[in-house]
């Protein structure tokens, strides 16, 4: 069987080698690959998913909002959230999931029932399954910024069922204010991974103490993003757990076969200690 990733850039991706070491594990004739395309080679790549030999793909920036569209059918997490990031071929129907949920909420199951106030950085499809996400959890507030006027209004619109969600553009003032009485801080945008900038525009001027930084990128290990909540005394969590669980549920949508947290830890760990770059 054939699997793979598409996504625009791709070098900074663990999950070939990541997949094709669990195949090896599993004794598997399984091949994972990186299709990297331009942006506007979506729509011809997912027509060529139709006739190739390949039955299930993960979706990465940034199409993971943009392919749905191209799909046949969406499950009901994938179809309110609005972004996928696993497609699974079925008798030549494309079917789209979003395993990046469930991802993110087995990764913060440890510190999820302190969480009551959330500050997410960015829009994009990662951020709306973080949103779906905590949309399940007994949360009080949830505070979201976005540079992205239309992205704002789309997000208002498909996540307008939740109670006490304040959705703003990225401003300074506003987010240092609202900072002051945020539990759980994420970082849902590309900053700080490699390819992007190695910086992230946020300037506390206060402790961060008592509060939980996640970054859901995963190399480098301590992102811009986690210096900062580290250097002021926050809790601090990457994206490395969601990662591995979103992939367990990606095998799983395409193969039917469990696999175990343990081995892909393993195995990623054996991966970023042998090399600087994936």
């Amino acid at each position: 069987m054939r699997f793979g990733i598409i996504g625009h850039p791709l070098k900074h991706s663990i999950s070939p080698r990541l997949f094709n070491e669990i195949f090896n594990m599993m004794n598997l004739g399984f091949v994972y690959e990186a299709f990297e395309l331009p942006p506007e080679d979506l729509e011809t790549f997912i027509n060529f998913l139709r006739q190739a030999q390949i039955v299930g793909i993960n979706v990465t920036l940034p199409f993971k909002e943009k392919v749905c569209d191209l799909l046949d059918w969406l499950d009901p997490p994938a179809k309110r959230i609005r972004a996928v990031n696993t497609i699974h071929k079925v008798n030549d129907k494309l079917r789209g999931y979003n395993t990046d949920y469930y991802g993110f909420s087995e990764s913060i199951k440890e510190f999820k029932d302190r969480l009551r106030n959330v500050l997410i950085f960015g829009g994009g499809g990662a951020a709306r399954a973080v949103l779906y996400s905590i949309s399940q959890l007994n949360y009080q507030k949830v505070f979201l910024v976005e540079r992205s006027a239309r992205r704002r209004e789309k997000l208002q619109e498909d996540f307008g069922y939740m109670k006490n969600l304040e959705i703003k553009e990225w401003e300074d003032d506003y987010i240092l204010e609202t900072l002051k009485g945020i539990d759980f801080v994420v970082n849902t945008t590309p900053l700080g991974m490699e390819g992007f900038s190695d910086s992230f525009p946020l300037k506390p001027t206060y402790s961060l103490q008592g509060k939980v930084f996640m970054d859901l990128v995963y190399k480098p290990e301590l992102t811009p993003f986690l210096k900062i909540g580290q250097s002021f005394g926050a809790e601090i969590k990457n994206g490395v757990e969601m990662l591995i669980f979103q992939a367990i549920k990606s095998l799983e949508i395409w193969t039917d076969l469990k696999t175990e947290f343990k081995d892909w830890q393993r195995i990623y760990n054996s991966i970023y200690k042998s090399s600087d770059k994936f």
